[in-house]
Parts: structure tokens; C-alpha cells; sequence
């Protein structure tokens, strides 16, 4: 049974429906029009056709998007109210949001000292509640899925020392699970408090250091602070995987990348939350590291295919626009679709070639049938359309280089 944007579970909550890829906007560094950054990049990635939206709510906004700053700003709903291009842009047509909230009120000081204080405790719940609840009554009916969650919390484990052999402290292993229970208490009152329909409102853990987990079995969230928190999803910012096996042969490369999903999915506490719940909310080829924009493109197939084939409901790029900049050269590191001069890049013409193949079969699957086809029938198409795209494109440069 499927309603709207939902694959409706017999048994519990709803699972969203998804086109698999898509990107995110965090960080902008530059811009082409006159809409503020936030907007302009909102715009971009829908008329590239994707269904889901990856932004950021936090006290950096203006780093963020290049917002003036504004005193009265001091919690999410402060930025709520005076920053309505926030807004402007979950109103847009989008099935799926995904959101990196930081309450104004968070020091993260449970990473340090492995505790939480009451009025520090209070504050942050608080602010996570009021959000939750905006979004449940603003967007009741709309048919929606909100993610609410974190940026890479590996590195928050490690008190943003990024060593990625280092290992967390007991202290911030203990924190990390008050921390991240604080944040799921807070979105689950609030989903039980607010009235709402044909929405859903969920909560997921952004984690980033599972290799060395699942290969020396060395403390990170996935194997110490997972397991012990409701978590509805779990982000993988997936680079220390997916960066050395796009160099792989196919095999080799598709085994790892599942094996880690795997080793992720093992340590994830039961939900009522149908389906798979482990998604790629970053993975990426810097194209300062990653020689020219067509092998960039060929790697970030690779990743796509083998996400999609494993199961995950989302296989999110970084990013729309470069948010890296080399501090010796001061040139964009290339994590982008659309580089610095408005070019779209070879990546951006393999999401935007996937998305108007995803989103003519769905049109179609709903005409026929007079719903949206369940999430895996949908990815066993989606797999045969990057086969597809990646001969189409290598033919059409074959030709270039013919005609030349």
C-alpha cells in the first residue's frame, strides 16, 4: 500500500519514497544570480529533478549561505522567522528534506566532558522540540519526509581533532550517546505531541569512520554510540571507503562498499521504520585529487550503482557547488556539478540524465497503477539506467574525440 510520498508499513511508520540520487547545498562559496545562495542553489537542484533537498540549519547560516548576520537570530526558530528563505525553500516541491540541525544552545560539550548539564540539557531539547513541531503543523499533508540530523559526528566524537587514527575518549563516547538520545527524545516527543498527517518526520545519526571499525574494530559511533540510540537512519559520509574503492576493479570495489554497509546495518538498533535505513549522505571525487572531470563522473557512477544496488534510499553527492577551497592555491578543490564558472560538469550530466530517466518511469509507474512503485522495484530500474547513461556518454566522447 502506498500513500503519496510514503510506502505505508503494516506494522509501524511509513517509509519515504525516494529517486535514490540527488546532492546537497552547504557551504555556498559563489553564486550566478540574484536570489540569495540558499534559494539559488534550492532552484538548481530541482531543476535538475531531484525530489530531496540537503541543507543546513545552524548558527554558521551566514557562512552557510552568505546570509547578512542578524543579532535577533539566537535558536532555530529565530532563524526560522528572519531568515524566510528557509522557508521559501522547504516549500518547494520537494518529497525529502534533509536537515543538518545545531541548536544555538549546544555547546557539544558533552563530547568533552561526557556530560550534558540540566539548563545546557533543557535548551537544546527545546529548541529541537519547537522545530519539530513547525514542521509537523506547517507541513501536515503535505505529503513530505523531514530528516533531522548531523554532520559527520565521528569527528565531534574526536572533539573536531581530525585524525582519523585517533581514537575517541570514554568521556566522548559517553557523551555521544546522551547527545545524540537528547536529539531523538526531542523529535519523538514532539511527533507524538503534534497532530500531523501524510508526514513524516524522522531522525537519523550522520557517521564517518567505518573502516577502521569494521577492519581493527577501533572505537567510532558505528560499533560504541549506534547501537544504543532509536536512531530511524543512519547518514555515511562515506569517504574513507568510497574515495580508495572507486580505484578498485568492479568486483573488489562492490564487495567493500557492501561489506561496509553491511557492517553498519548489523549495528543498527531495531525500528519501526520499514526497509533499509542506511543511506550515502556524502560521498564525493575532488577533482584536484581525481585527475579529469570524466574519470570523476566514472567513479561517481560506481558509487552510485553499488549504493543503490545494496539498497540505500539516498545517494547524496557533494556537493552542488565547491564549498573547498585550497588555502596555497586559492582554487576550488572540484567537489562539484556546477564549478565556479557555471560549467556543468560531467557528474552533473550523469544525475541530471538518471533523474529525467527516475522521474519519466515514475510518472509512467503512476499513470499505470495510480501510486508510486515500491522503493525496490524502483532501484532494480534504477541499477540498468547508470549502465545505461555511463554507454551512452562514453560513446558520445568517443565521438568528440573522433571528430577532432
Amino acid at each position: 500500500m502506498i500513500i503519496m510520498g510514503f510506502v505505508a508499513s503494516l506494522d509501524g511508520r511509513d517509509a519515504p519514497f525516494s529517486l535514490n540520487v540527488g546532492t546537497q547545498s552547504i557551504g555556498v562559496r559563489y553564486q550566478f544570480t540574484d536570489d540569495c545562495a540558499l534559494v539559488e542553489s534550492a532552484k538548481q537542484i530541482a531543476a535538475m529533478g531531484s525530489d530531496t533537498l540537503k541543507i543546513a540549519l545552524t548558527p554558521k547560516y551566514d557562512d552557510d549561505y552568505l546570509l547578512p548576520k542578524d543579532e535577533r537570530i539566537q535558536s532555530l526558530m529565530d532563524l526560522i522567522e528572519h531568515k524566510p528563505s528557509y522557508t521559501e525553500v522547504m516549500d518547494m516541491p520537494f518529497r525529502n528534506i534533509m536537515l543538518w540541525i545545531y541548536p544555538f544552545s549546544d555547546t557539544r560539550s558533552a563530547f568533552r566532558s561526557g556530560k550534558i548539564s540540566a539548563e545546557e540539557k533543557e535548551a537544546v531539547y527545546q529548541e529541537i522540540y519547537d522545530f519539530t513541531a513547525f514542521l509537523l503543523k506547517r507541513y501536515s499533508g503535505s505529503g513530505k519526509s523531514f530528516f533531522l540530523g548531523n554532520w559527520e559526528g565521528d569527528w565531534h566524537m574526536l572533539r573536531e581533532i581530525y585524525e582519523y587514527d585517533r581514537d575517541p575518549t570514554p568521556e566522548a563516547i559517553a557523551g555521544g550517546i546522551k547527545w545524540f538520545k537528547l536529539r531523538e527524545k526531542a523529535i519523538a516527543d514532539a511527533r507524538r505531541d503534534i497532530p500531523h498527517e501524510d508526514l513524516e518526520v524522522y531522525f537519523y545519526i550522520e557517521l564517518n569512520h567505518v573502516g577502521k571499525s569494521m577492519d581493527h574494530d577501533k572505537p567510532s559511533i558505528v560499533n560504541r554510540v549506534l547501537p544504543y540510540i532509536r536512531t530511524d537512519y543512519v547518514s555515511w559520509s562515506s569517504y574513507d571507503i568510497t574515495k580508495p574503492v572507486a580505484l578498485m576493479d568492479e568486483a573488489e570495489g562492490r564487495a567493500r562498499v557492501f561489506a561496509a554497509l553491511d557492517y553498519i546495518e548489523a549495528h543498527l538498533p531495531e525500528s519501526d521504520v520499514p526497509g533499509k535505513r542506511v543511506f550515502l549522505g556524502e560521498y564525493g571525487f575532488e577533482l584536484s585529487g581525481f585527475g579529469t572531470p570524466e574519470l570523476q563522473r566514472d567513479y561517481t557512477a560506481a558509487i552510485m550503482k553499488w549504493s543503490i544496488e545494496w539498497g540505500c534510499p539516498f545517494v547524496l553527492y557533494w556537493e552542488l557547488y565547491c564549498n573547498e577551497i585550497d588555502s596555497k592555491t586559492g582554487e576550488h578543490l572540484g567537489y562539484w556539478l556546477i564549478d565556479d564558472k557555471g560549467v556543468k560538469q560531467p557528474t552533473w550530466h550523469l544525475h541530471k540524465d538518471f533523474l529525467d530517466l527516475a522521474n519519466e518511469f515514475v510518472d509512467a509507474y503512476k499513470a499505470e497503477h495510480g501510486n508510486l512503485p515500491a522503493q525496490e522495484h524502483f532501484n532494480r530500474k534504477a541499477v540498468a539506467w547508470i549502465d545505461a547513461i555511463m554507454a551512452d556518454q562514453s560513446a558520445s566522447e568517443e565521438c568528440d574525440v573522433e571528430s577532432k
